[in-house]
């Protein structure tokens, strides 16, 4: 019961300040769509698919992160917590470079295919990217050794920099190079912030600098958690850029409107999710009933995601109106599509948090993993209409759902 008073009350902490953090990117997804032109609004949307998919390592990262230090914090074991943080650094080093490198050497390719004038835009993204491992290891590290608060004004950071900087930088002409410079900026000052905290937090206490992590168990986990995450994610972000594959860079601008009303679904459970993780670790270590948790969780997080779903439907007339102007007024007609992808694309990100916190895994990447292909070969013919897309991305993810929560039933009762 004491865990359960202990997840309302965390994540009531989240969603205050983590809604500020999504007020920063509506804000600041309303003023740059009034501020450009439709065809930069639909370039910038993309951008942030790319930066999304590019970045699939960084969510990755910060899910490992806060599992290996909840484990360790929960038995205030110090010298747990320090080997994970030094090892993680060296990781992300690593696989920074190797980002880079893979990233540069396609970088034709990816304008090519989507269409792009200039490969800077993509090289944005990529430096976008590379501070984003970074920032995983100290939003990880937040998140695990459960310091919430400022584990949102960190998210707060990031938001709101990249709203006050792109701003500035559209109004003296830097259109989508603006917008670029401004979230890697925003990146790198909530990183130092995220340092500050957690040196303050482990002080400067010994601990034994010989002792490594299990690297066996740490790979084994980390590839479960690549296929599931790393499918989610891409999943997540995939929307706009099938929209820009498949049509015109006016259309892409329309539904990226659409995309950003629909995806409050989505966002407006994030501060649940970010709470489960953490409580559900330290309970599953100590050998307790994780279920009730999760219960809670997709009550919460999933109803939310319902009733701003329906209500996008039914007001997204007047949403649009009001924060996006009349150019977009097209974009009333996609967002019940957007809202039958997003819900249970919710619900589907809420079970992928919590089988990675107890560690089972498997069943949700193969079927996730199954998911995402099936949907990248759907489209290829069903791609007539942008609705038809959405449409097939949300039956594909219900299915993913539905088929994990029956195998979670029965293996409760086996247990």
């Amino acid at each position: 019961m004491k865990k359960l008073q202990e997840f309302e009350k965390n994540s009531m902490i989240l969603f205050v300040l983590l809604m500020g953090a999504n007020v920063c990117n509506y804000l600041f997804q309303i003023i740059i769509g009034n501020l450009m032109s439709v065809t930069d609004y639909g370039v910038v949307n993309t951008m942030l698919g790319v930066v999304g998919v590019l970045s699939i390592p960084t969510t990755i990262i910060t899910m490992i992160c806060a599992r290996y230090i909840a484990l360790y914090n929960t038995n205030k074991d110090m010298d747990g917590i320090m080997s994970t943080l030094k090892f993680l650094l060296k990781f992300v080093i690593l696989v920074s470079f190797l980002l880079f490198f893979a990233g540069m050497a396609s970088i034709k390719k990816i304008s090519y295919i989507l269409g792009l004038d200039t490969n800077v835009y993509i090289f944005g993204s990529l430096c976008i990217a590379v501070v984003n491992l970074f920032f995983s290891v100290t939003s990880g590290s937040l998140q695990g050794l459960k310091l919430f608060l400022p584990y949102g004004i960190q998210t707060i950071m990031v938001a709101a920099g990249k709203l006050l900087l792109s701003i500035g930088l559209i109004v003296i002409g830097w259109r989508v190079y603006g917008v670029l410079f401004a979230i890697f900026s925003g990146t790198v000052l909530s990183i130092l912030y995220g340092v500050n905290c957690v040196k303050k937090y482990i002080g400067d206490v010994a601990y034994d600098k010989n002792q490594q992590i299990d690297i066996r168990e740490f790979l084994k986990y980390a590839v479960a958690a690549i296929v599931a995450q790393g499918c989610v994610i891409a999943i997540t972000n995939g929307d706009v850029l099938l929209v820009k594959i498949y049509f015109s860079d006016v259309e892409t601008g329309i539904y990226s409107s659409a995309s950003v009303i629909g995806k409050i679904a989505m966002y407006v459970s994030t501060a649940v999710v970010a709470a489960l993780f953490p409580l559900v670790v330290e309970k599953n270590q100590k050998g307790e009933d994780t279920f009730p948790l999760f219960k809670k969780a997709l009550f919460y997080g999933g109803g939310i995601s319902v009733v701003s779903g329906i209500g996008m439907s039914l007001l997204g007339k007047y949403v649009i109106s009001i924060l996006f102007g009349e150019r977009y007024q097209d974009a009333v007609r996609y967002l019940p599509y957007v809202c039958m992808f997003v819900v249970p694309l919710t619900f589907v990100t809420i079970l992928m948090n919590y089988v990675l916190a107890i560690n089972k895994i498997k069943l949700f990447g193969i079927s996730i993993a199954f998911g995402l292909v099936g949907i990248i070969n759907l489209s290829l013919v069903m791609h007539e209409e942008v609705a038809y897309l959405m449409m097939l991305c949300g039956i594909v993810l219900s299915a993913v759902f539905i088929c994990n929560i029956i195998w979670l039933m029965k293996d409760k009762k086996r247990r």
